[in-house]
């Protein structure tokens, strides 16, 4: 079943993007999938909606509640990608918390790894798996 969002909403969600992608936000985290981002932000800007938020002119966001979100986003994109890729999968835990795990593709590829791959600390371990 999909979710119907209101107007709003998707202004908000629609605006929150360009203004990532204008500040190179998702070419600095090489995020190029915003389905996560897009579906993460409706859900957010929804419960704004409801709360109230969206109509007022105070700021949507607080400078830490920003940078959680944008951490978020990160991390979302990351395993929605590796999921994608069939490195990892999920499920739902009895609190209905998403809890990730890596499938038998996602162990090969890291048992194919050396230790010392990443000694540099470019991130080329996680660059290798997209």
């Amino acid at each position: 079943m999909s979710k119907i969002y209101q107007p709003i909403v998707i202004e908000e969600t629609n605006n929150l993007i360009e203004g990532l992608k204008e500040s190179g936000f998702f070419e600095d985290y090489q995020i190029e999938d915003l389905t996560f981002t897009n579906q993460h932000l409706l859900d957010l800007m929804t419960e704004k909606f409801i709360n109230g938020q969206l109509d007022s002119d105070d700021e949507l966001f607080g400078e830490d509640e920003f940078a959680k979100l944008l951490q978020e986003l990160v991390a979302g994109s990351v395993l929605y990608e590796l999921k994608g890729k069939g490195y990892i999968n999920s499920y739902e835990d009895d609190e209905t918390e998403e809890m990730f795990f890596l499938t038998e593709d996602g162990k090969k590829f890291l048992k194919n790894i050396k230790p010392d791959d990443d000694s540099d600390g470019d991130g080329k371990i996680l660059k290798d798996m997209f």
